[in-house]
């Protein structure tokens, strides 16, 4: 059933500088005009959404479950919708992507890896206690609220994210992800669930350790194959032989490939890498108690095996996306989709706020009070 409408109303928001821009919508800045809050805002043209609209409203409602409920979940803290565009409005993050964080850094070593990981395994556990699964997670979705030292990670962009019918024990059976970070029975289309996340929770700390993903081969038809049989590799050996056997056996403990076998996050987070934080190997300079620094060898790597086809991963995307001619939106040859959602996005960036009305807006109390800090007691973890 669609949400009621609401009558248009003056938009309370005005809308600043840009934070970013995808493949179908753009981040702007978003000044909320009582309350003097900024908040991140996610712009996305109706036109790109036309037989798509279940994302957006997969996403509003996993993240209206989750928000306010975990120090580590990005928060949606408003949903409207003017008569062009889609507008969600998060909590500011410019501490930066995950890879982007860590590359900055002087040094980043095993033991700073187990303490990441074991922070996204609680996150992941909490969002899978909630009943929803992500289903995209990936370095670019995890993202720092602040440029501090102490900042906190946060589990963003829930767009391709399910609630799960526990009660039905369903399975999720389309094919949704991103290329390298898909568990197996995505591509076996033999349904998948929450032991998903996981997989790819495995593949980002093969990736945070040295720099490039265990399945990032030379095509994709090579890529998929290797992720069905579960094929990857600790090599080469000059990047894995200042990595402990703790962390691969870690590794292998995620990367399992049958996904009815694969540990849960709350399994997981009882491994002996995450527990034992001295199960590391030093630094073989002699330095002591010094945890060898993993960046030099993880930067170099990335530069040298950094193989993915960016056009042919924008191709792939942009046709997830896509819906046949006759139905109006996308249709085409990849050249002219390119351009029609360019110019969509485009359009979305020069809407004006200040001269535009609100046709529908979440009511205050679905989401959370404006305005107000986020109260995050609800969230209690006894692992």
């Amino acid at each position: 059933m669609p949400p009621p409408e609401v009558k248009a109303a003056p938009c309370r928001y005005r809308t600043g500088k840009t934070l970013g821009k995808g493949s179908f919508s753009i981040v702007k800045e978003a000044f909320h005009v009582d309350s003097g809050n900024v908040y991140a805002c996610k712009i996305i043209n109706k036109k790109l959404m036309t037989g798509r609209e279940a994302m957006v409203r997969n996403e509003v409602k996993a993240l209206k479950q989750l928000s306010y409920g975990h120090p580590n979940v990005v928060t949606l803290h408003d949903y409207f919708e003017t008569t062009n565009n889609i507008y969600l409005c998060f909590n500011m993050c410019t501490g930066g992507e995950l890879l982007q964080r860590i590359h900055r850094r002087g040094t980043f070593n095993e033991r700073d890896a187990a303490a990441l990981m074991k922070k996204l395994f609680h996150v992941v556990k909490y969002i899978h206690d909630t009943g929803i699964v992500h289903r995209d997670l990936k370095p670019d979705n995890l993202l720092f609220d602040t440029d501090a030292e102490d900042a906190e990670i946060q589990v963003a962009d829930f767009g391709l994210s399910r609630i799960m019918d526990e009660q039905k024990m369903s399975l999720l059976t389309e094919v949704c992800g991103t290329p390298g970070y898909m568990a197996p029975e995505i591509y076996k289309k033999l349904g998948h669930g929450k032991a998903m996340d996981i997989w790819s929770l495995g593949v980002i700390t093969y990736y945070v350790l040295v720099g490039y993903t265990p399945f990032e081969l030379a095509s994709t038809e090579a890529e998929m194959d290797a992720v069905v049989a579960g094929e990857y590799r600790f090599e080469p050996e000059k990047y894995w032989s200042n990595i402990s056997e703790a962390a691969k056996n870690f590794i292998a403990h995620c990367l399992v490939i049958e996904h009815g076998n694969r540990p849960s996050a709350e399994t997981v987070l009882q491994h002996r890498w995450l527990t034992d934080g001295g199960n590391v190997l030093l630094d073989p300079t002699g330095k002591k108690d010094e945890p060898f620094n993993l960046l030099p060898n993880a930067k170099e790597a990335a530069a040298e095996k950094h193989t993915w086809d960016c056009m042919a991963k924008s191709e792939k995307a942009l046709r997830r996306y896509t819906i046949p001619l006759d139905d109006g939106c996308l249709g085409g040859d990849f050249e002219t989709m390119r351009e029609r959602v360019a110019a969509w996005v485009h359009e979305s960036d020069r809407e004006d706020l200040s001269k535009t009305e609100i046709i529908h807006q979440l009511p205050g109390q679905d989401l959370g009070p404006l305005g107000q800090t986020p109260k995050l007691a609800s969230y209690t973890d006894s692992t």
